[in-house]
């Protein structure tokens, strides 16, 4: 479900959204829980993280083993400069703004 973590930081609302139910869906399953337990209790049970802050810490733990790295190839990329207004739905540009934030779990548990 992560893979490729790093482009999904650029993805619209409806479509982390469609992460978050999916992540809800397995959850229960793996669970076998019932009907009338909430997610937020099966979440909290299993210990998972939403899926914004669990996809932003595998693009900052990508990004800096990207900068970091041993490949002459890849240490040949040129600095990333976010000041670009062309870069400003680049998965890296939006690690760097926090405007971008969207609700997590916590915030559509109403809905639970």
């Amino acid at each position: 479900m992560t893979y490729a973590s790093p482009v999904w930081g650029a993805a619209a609302h409806s479509h982390i959204q469609k992460l978050e139910s999916t992540k809800n869906i397995i959850a229960r399953q793996i669970t076998n829980a019932h009907w009338f337990i909430r997610n937020r209790y099966i979440l909290k049970y299993l210990r998972l993280t939403p899926v914004i802050p669990h996809i932003k810490n595998l693009a900052t733990k990508f990004f800096h083993s990207v900068d970091n790295h041993t490949n002459e190839a890849v240490k040949e990329i040129p600095t990333y400069d976010p000041s670009n207004p062309k870069k400003k739905n680049r998965p890296r540009t939006l690690l760097l703004s926090d405007k971008q934030d969207r609700p997590t779990s916590a915030t559509s548990e109403q809905f639970c």
